[in-house]
């Protein structure tokens, strides 16, 4: 393998999130939208500083929501409806 084979951990994930976005959507246009997000986004290294922003703040958004569902027992633990 050479290093130009080697994924950023951070860009994987931005594609994973990506990814399991567009497969949970039952918008057409948005699928394909996402799908070609996956395959021409440039590194995170080169992403403005807005895109970043946005990134972050949607990292956060996400944090807050699976520690909300934790709370509530919905996810890894209780009735945990999302992976039943």
């Amino acid at each position: 393998m050479e290093s130009k084979d080697i994924v950023d951990r951070g860009e994987a994930a931005v594609q994973a999130l990506a990814a399991l976005t567009a497969q949970n959507t039952h918008d057409d246009e948005k699928r394909d939208m996402l799908m070609d997000f996956i395959l021409t986004a440039p590194p995170l290294a080169e992403w403005p500083s807005d895109w970043r922003e946005i990134l972050s703040e949607a990292c956060q958004f996400i944090a807050h929501l699976a520690e909300d569902l934790r709370r509530r027992g919905e996810i890894h633990g209780g009735d945990n409806k999302w992976y039943n």
